[in-house]
């Protein structure tokens, strides 16, 4: 039961967004309703007081300003139903193959089922259950089924864009108090943010993307194993067919595009924002 208390298991319990609205094949919005593309792209906000809270408890007294600007700029940045549906179109570019859409339909719907019962085992602390799920991730067919999908599912992939999205906040607002602020406000500093923190693989905040990876994949382990095995062979069929890894393909690289995007907004406007704050509130070297 132990795995079960995981942060990674939090967006479980928090709940889950519908589906992308629009004019797509089946096949697509069951892809994007597995994957939770629109759960993630919605929850940059959310992360803005994450990471808040967490230098807030390391002593960091300005953050209510920081967290103010950047609030403003995530949500001028993160327009969720425009980035989702220009995933959906890209996803739907790419042919699927001969995949039955009815039967992923019923997949996608036994693991938003799953989803809620990991919920509620975690919710209830249900002992009884949470050892039926670790039964069956030990077992040695239905556990080497389990750890495929994990494998060729999207979702650690994006994950890791959400980790780094909380990454870019942390540093936006680390920013705010560094001596050298206003200098970062005034000068063309998102591209070399974006680009560094994307290569750095170690001292990450909040969350390393690894971390995020590999909790995510834990996160899909239990929900995965309250799947039937017919529902467990449908998602195998796809995500190992040609057609599948090609959506997979396309949603992630998708996802990133729209992701970058977004950020690059958003540390525009928080920068353009700290700019601005700065004239009003002059660090001790500027007066």
């Amino acid at each position: 039961m132990r795995r079960l208390v995981l942060p990674v298991l939090a967006c479980i319990v928090a709940g889950c967004a519908p589906v992308i609205a629009g004019t797509s094949n089946p096949i697509d919005q069951s892809l994007v309703q597995i994957e939770q593309v629109n759960l993630r792209l919605s929850g940059a906000p959310s992360a803005v007081k994450t990471v808040s809270k967490a230098l807030a408890e390391n002593g960091n007294a300005e953050v209510p300003a920081a967290e103010a600007l950047l609030e403003t700029a995530v949500h001028s940045s993160f327009d969720s139903e425009s980035m989702g549906a220009a995933i959906l179109k890209n996803i739907g570019e790419v042919d699927g193959g001969s995949i039955d859409p009815e039967a992923f339909a019923r997949a996608a719907a036994a693991f938003e089922a799953g989803r809620g019962k990991i919920a509620r085992i975690y919710e209830a602390q249900d002992q009884t259950a949470a050892k039926e799920i670790e039964a069956r991730l030990a077992d040695p067919e239905t556990g080497a089924r389990i750890r495929q999908l994990t494998d060729l599912m999207a979702a650690p992939e994006l994950a890791v864009e959400t980790a780094f999205t909380s990454q870019l906040i942390y540093a936006a607002m680390e920013a705010f108090s560094d001596p050298s602020a206003a200098e970062l406000a005034s000068s063309s500093e998102t591209p070399h943010v974006i680009a560094s923190l994307r290569s750095r693989n170690e001292n990450e905040k909040p969350v390393p993307k690894d971390v995020a990876r590999l909790e995510e994949q834990g996160r899909l382990s239990f929900i995965l194993a309250t799947l039937s095995s017919e529902d467990l062979s449908v998602l195998l069929d796809f995500y190992r067919s040609s057609g599948g890894k090609a959506k997979r393909k396309a949603l992630v690289d998708s996802y990133v595009q729209v992701s970058d995007q977004a950020n690059t907004r958003m540390l525009h406007a928080y920068f353009s924002g700290l700019a601005g704050y700065l004239q009003t509130h002059p660090r001790p070297q500027q007066q």
